[in-house]
């Protein structure tokens, strides 16, 4: 009879390595304990890697402004340009400008209302308006506003810049930035004009 057992312990024996062994951690298998950690990990850095996002996309609309307006505001380029109201005028400039082309790679045009897309957001062509005064700017709105940016912007030709929080009042094509308005509180002056 005691060899019948000892031959039963012999072959569990064998089989053991055969079997994974599952570690657990006071009760919880390890792979569970693991995947929770992942989960946790991600469900804290997904907003904080948005936040990045948005925080780079809003640096990046006021740099594609600087260089757009850059050519666009340049003494040898018609201001037919920041007049126009026809629809890929930015978009145009940028495709015949092998410089601008080269700085916008990955730009495009939007489907819906042909405006110049990059990292986020729309530029067009627009105006600061200032009492009964007005200058031709360059504008620039969240393409997705919360998901692809937040905040809107307005260049001059003088260099100056202009921000507004939007709140979702400018977002896409359907409603575009056309106008700034400085009487709107919300348009801030964040550059000066550049000394002559």
């Amino acid at each position: 009879m005691e060899s019948s057992t000892h031959t039963s312990d012999e072959s569990s024996l064998a089989e053991a390595p055969n079997r994974p062994v599952q570690a657990s951690i006071g009760g919880v298998p390890s792979g569970l304990l693991i995947g929770a950690i992942a989960l946790l990990v991600v469900l804290v850095s997904l907003p904080r890697f948005h936040a990045h996002a948005m925080d780079a996309n809003r640096a990046d609309a006021r740099i594609t402004l600087d260089v757009l307006g850059a050519e666009a505001f340049s003494a040898d380029l018609s201001q037919d340009l920041l007049l126009e109201r026809g629809p890929g005028a930015l978009s145009r400039l940028v495709q015949e400008t092998p410089a601008l082309k080269h700085r916008f790679p990955d730009a495009r045009v939007s489907g819906d209302t042909a405006q110049f897309l990059h990292h986020g957001y729309r530029v067009d062509t627009g105006f600061v308006l200032e009492g009964v005064e007005s200058w031709p700017a360059l504008v620039s709105w969240p393409d997705r506003f919360t998901d692809t940016g937040d905040a809107a912007f307005a260049l001059t030709a003088d260099g100056r810049m202009y921000g507004h929080p939007n709140r979702g009042l400018w977002s896409g094509g359907g409603s575009a930035l056309r106008s700034v308005d400085l009487s709107d509180e919300g348009w801030t002056l964040i550059r000066p004009a550049r000394p002559d």
